[in-house]
């Protein structure tokens, strides 16, 4: 009777056995999916996580019922390897059971994932002890659910079985799921868009019909909210990322202008990079007006204005990238409550998905970076024509620092990228940090004005330790005395009244991967200070001075750029629409240096035995910075902070002692002095280097540039020689030994030279442009034109590679595609006229002309003291370890 009692499952056990299976069945096809569709979107993913867990967890009660009815009447004498395999069976659906607890409770990666691969292999056991148990079960085995019969006999009946409906229900839902993935479109990283009408001129575009809604892109917080990103969340709400919308007031004010003068429409080319939530929510209508205190016009680069970008069109800048729906979790968009609750589990349970979706490989790169500090101004927004704005990305791709290029006066032994240095690692317990690391999202370098005026007293020190981190450094390197050269390890004479003293002073930029200033360099203040003190340590002399009112010395040799409009007026307000021309431009290219040259006399009754000088940093000049703040009384006016970047003194009758090689110092005299234009005093120069260097290629090498400027080819190639025996194959001297064949028509020997550089640097476009130009002067057209079309790949703005593409295209009689090249090629080429304007502003202010001169030298001022005259110099360098010993003097000027 017992035997014949358990031959069959009973009703309830069948139907509950049935679900069992059935669901099983679904949740192994999850489980494939899962593993099939692993790189697919986060919320189609981890959907598909959602329903194996609400599975999962639906079917506990089930479960357990079935078990605790079927081990009440389990005849275990009769049968002890069924009864053994069934316990099996039991002991790894308890483990599936808790292991799938397990990795919603602590994540799949918890321990470095055994709980996912326990819950892997309990799943395979309890198959193996399903199967094992069933075909040790005595009487009727695999027909034990009725199903076949009911097949065989009613199918309208089968299809109520509770078996098939369980499979019905997952099939339909596998269906919906894979129709989500086929519409699932990854966009590349670059994606070619039309433009939309209601983002013109903006160059962002949307990967889909409609507005986003606000809460899209906004939401920080919620990435900040404990057990995420806190940590991040923190940096990035004092970076300049955060204050880049109409929440920074120098933004808005200069936006405020542009408005005045040209409406909104041209607002909408800023927004791409400034102002994404306020764009791309529709808050900048067509013929519409801008709501800047709206809760979006505050919200700045979100974490999702990066991290939900889709794709870069090209590499243009401007903004030009794709903007999508976010990728979220299930219940990402909650507040609070179980929704919030299941969103947090997820991410936890799962968090690859949410790191693919939010670090795509662009981010990573530098030309995301380029998509916004890239700029070119089109004549929509200033009425002109084209003209290049401020640009790192090319000024970092082009230069030694991004390992693009050959010609670079240093070379590091490997290259870095924009996160290298704006997105250093830092300590952290985010989840997602890597070995309790991850990238700061500060930002922290070149504005402490924003977090001076914020309150954010840890910002403003990141930002001056970073200015600090000598990544520009100063030498005062040549002192001549009455004709009297002291070089750069002679120690100097003490001044006496009425020498004739011309001096030297080298600025090098070392650690800035673009040039130095960049960004807005018209609006930085950025100047030197140079102080001829006394016997007791109070100057003489200076040049570079602080006065009352805090504007700086018109006489100092300033870094930066001055730019004027049509009228020949200064452009002081940020003003780019009304930009025409460049009075000048004085920066430093990433691992180069300029020199600054002064001539002065020792006044009377004065000796001088100690020469400092300093490089000042200020934001935003003082003018623009009163325009913006010109609603306050002065007082009310915070004084922005100015950090001394560099420092340096030379005392008399002390030798210099630095921590860099003497080979060196000459070599960064040499680069300032050839960059001015003065090759013949950078061939001494580098003639120095090779002399103290005498195993390095180096100081040939850049002899070899001057020679070559100088067009002394047989002395270029015989330094050039001497490169190759101090470093036999060093690809820098083939690549100027290329210019050397090319300059005296050895053509095949040139492209030689270039072939060995090119297999090295495929993305140097001055090597690739060098390619193309013996082709073309060889009268190999086809093959100029593919080498002309590669630098347009790097940069299709590139002015070398469309004119010559012009040319190319028309002596190859391609008569609608050399149209096509012309008209680019006129649109982004410098207007040839441009420069007259800057001549009725260089007569009005002869300081700004003697800087826009090549090579110049500045004077000193005597330095008078005014009994009751307010500091001049308290602001120097309020705090910082490199104020210079005499910043606070009592009652200083200048006689001017």
């Amino acid at each position: 009777m017992l035997r014949q009692r358990y031959t069959r499952l009973t009703l309830v056990q069948q139907r509950l056995v049935s679900v069992l299976l059935g669901a099983f069945v679904i949740l192994l096809g999850n489980s494939l999916l899962l593993l099939l569709f692993d790189r697919s979107t986060a919320a189609i993913y981890m959907t598909l996580v959602l329903l194996h867990v609400v599975l999962g967890t639906l079917l506990l009660a089930p479960v357990l019922v079935f078990l605790t009815l079927h081990i009440r009447k389990m005849p275990i004498p009769l049968n002890r390897p069924a009864t053994g395999a069934g316990v099996f069976t039991a002991s790894s659906v308890g483990i599936l059971i808790l292991s799938g607890f397990g990795l919603v409770v602590l994540g799949a990666s918890y321990g470095d994932g055994w709980i996912l691969w326990l819950h892997i292999a309990s799943t395979v056991t309890t198959l193996i002890g399903f199967f094992a148990h069933v075909s040790l079960k005595r009487g009727v085995r695999y027909h034990f659910l009725e199903w076949g019969e009911l097949w065989r006999g009613d199918p309208r009946q089968a299809f109520k079985h509770p078996l098939n409906v369980t499979l019905l229900v997952g099939i339909v839902v596998s269906v919906v799921f894979l129709f989500g993935v086929w519409r699932d479109s990854r966009l590349p990283t670059f994606v070619h868009a039309t433009q939309q009408d209601a983002l013109e001129p903006g160059q962002a575009v949307l990967a889909h019909e409609g507005f986003l809604e606000d809460a899209d892109l906004a939401r920080s917080e919620s990435c900040g909210q404990s057990g995420c990103h806190p940590d991040i969340y923190q940096q990035w709400s004092e970076s300049v990322h955060h204050f880049s919308s109409f929440n920074n007031p120098f933004y808005r004010r200069t936006v405020e202008l542009l408005v005045k003068d040209n409406g909104t429409a041209p607002v909408r080319w800023c927004a791409s990079c400034h102002d994404p939530v306020v764009l791309f929510s529709g808050r900048m209508p067509v013929g519409g007006t801008i709501d800047m205190d709206h809760s979006t016009a505050q919200a700045g680069v979100t974490c999702l204005a990066c991290h939900a970008m889709n794709g870069l069109r090209d590499v243009r800048g401007n903004g030009r990238y794709v903007m999508a729906i976010p990728d979220e979790y299930p219940f990402a968009r909650s507040q609070g409550g179980p929704g919030k609750w299941i969103h947090n589990t997820l991410v936890r349970g799962k968090p690859e998905p949410h790191r693919r979706a939010m670090l795509k490989p662009m981010h990573q790169t530098a030309e995301f970076c380029g998509s916004c500090h890239k700029v070119g101004i089109p004549p929509e927004i200033n009425a002109y024509r084209w003209k290049r704005g401020q640009d790192q990305y090319d000024s970092w791709h082009a230069s030694g620092v991004s390992g693009n290029t050959v010609r670079s006066f240093y070379v590091p032994p490997s290259g870095r990228k924009c996160a290298s240095c704006h997105m250093p690692l830092v300590p952290s317990d985010d989840e997602g940090n890597d070995g309790g690391f991850v990238r700061s999202h500060r930002f922290a370098t070149a504005n402490a004005t924003l977090p001076m005026l914020n309150g954010h007293e840890e910002q403003l020190r990141l930002v001056r330790m970073t200015l600090q981190d000598s990544i520009v450094t100063l030498d005062l390197f040549r002192i001549e005395v009455n004709g009297k050269v002291y070089g750069p390890d002679k120690a100097m004479p003490v001044l006496e009244p009425g020498d004739q003293v011309r001096l030297t002073l080298v600025v090098r930029n070392r650690k800035v991967g673009h040039i130095f200033p960049a960004g807005t360099n018209d609006s930085n203040d950025i100047w030197v200070e140079l102080r001829a003190l006394d016997r007791i340590g109070e100057p003489v002399l200076m040049s570079g001075l602080l006065d009352a009112t805090g504007y700086t010395d018109s006489t100092a040799h300033y870094f930066g750029a001055k730019l004027v409009d049509r009228e020949g007026q200064l452009i002081a307000k940020r003003d780019v629409q009304d930009w025409v021309a460049t009075v000048y431009a004085n920066t430093i290219p990433p691992g180069a240096a300029r020199t600054v040259h002064y001539r002065f006399t020792i006044p009377a009754g004065r000796s001088i035995t100690a020469l400092e000088a300093t490089l000042n940093y200020r934001k935003f000049k003082l003018e623009y910075y009163q325009w913006v703040f010109r609603d306050r009384a002065p007082e009310d006016v915070p004084v922005q902070p100015i950090t001394v970047m560099a420092a340096v003194e030379r005392q008399a009758r002390v030798v210099p002692q630095t921590s860099w090689p003497i080979w060196e110092r000459w070599n960064d005299y040499g680069i300032g002095l050839f960059l001015e234009g003065d090759t013949r005093g950078a061939l001494v120069a580098f003639g120095q280097v090779a002399r103290v260097a005498p195993e390095s290629p180096e100081g040939p090498i850049n002899q070899a540039r001057a020679y070559l400027r100088e067009g002394q080819l047989d002395r270029a190639a015989d330094v050039l020689d001497e490169a190759e025996r101090r470093s036999a194959g060093y690809l820098k001297t083939a690549y100027f030994r290329s210019v050397m064949h090319k300059a005296n028509g050895d053509y095949d020997q040139a492209l030689a030279e270039l072939q060995r550089v090119v297999e090295s640097y495929p993305e140097d476009r001055v090597v690739l442009l060098d390619m193309g130009r013996i082709h073309y002067l060889s009268d190999r057209y086809e093959a100029a034109l593919s080498w002309f079309d590669k630098v347009l790949t790097i940069d299709p703005e590139d002015v070398g590679g469309l004119y010559n593409r012009m040319l190319t295209l028309g002596l190859l009689g391609r008569d609608e595609a050399f149209g096509h090249a012309q008209r680019l090629y006129q649109y982004h080429k410098a207007d040839d006229s441009a420069m007259s304007v800057t001549a009725a502003f260089k007569q009005r202010h002869p300081m700004a002309n003697r800087e826009a001169q090549p090579i110049h030298e500045h004077g000193l001022q005597l330095v008078t003291k005014q009994t009751g005259a307010s500091l001049s110099l308290v602001s120097l360098a309020p705090a910082t370890p490199l104020a210079p010993r005499h910043s606070v003097l009592q009652a200083i000027s200048v006689n001017q």
